[in-house]
């Protein structure tokens, strides 16, 4: 809503403002339009900047950290099958992944964002890694 000055001189005319405070009004009035519209623009400059090189940069490490470790999932995968058998793999392979779109569904209920949901997929295929480091420890 715009106030102009007229507005303000017609309101003190019927009383409801006296005519020195117009000025003073008009520039509080002004000011306070400046400041929100600054406001807006920082608000504006700080979404685009969220979503700029960071997010790519970030998503993209992310993206890198799961393709690894789904590699070594692979390998993971092929040495599990000659140790403890197909039947075995393909059982822990289906629970281990139920448990993943759990979590999943899970963190997309509550609203969390996406790099969040990022770093929780970068973890979870990152534990047939560690399982095989473990298993190269031990033997």
């Amino acid at each position: 809503m715009t106030i102009r000055r007229d507005d303000l001189v017609a309101a003190a005319a019927v009383g409801l403002l006296q005519y020195r405070q117009i000025d003073p009004l008009l520039v509080f009035l002004l000011q306070r339009d400046v400041r929100a519209k600054r406001q807006a623009l920082a608000a504006q400059v700080r979404a685009g900047r969220q979503g700029g090189v960071y997010a790519l940069l970030s998503y993209t490490v992310a993206l890198l950290a799961i393709v690894t470790a789904a590699m070594f999932a692979v390998l993971f995968a092929s040495r599990a099958a000659n140790a403890m058998g197909a039947g075995a793999v393909v059982a822990f392979t289906s629970l281990y992944m139920a448990g993943a779109l759990a979590i999943a569904v899970w963190f997309r209920k509550r609203g969390y964002g996406g790099r969040l949901r990022v770093v929780t997929a970068v973890i979870m295929a990152s534990v047939p890694l560690a399982v095989m480091a473990l298993q190269q420890i031990a033997s």
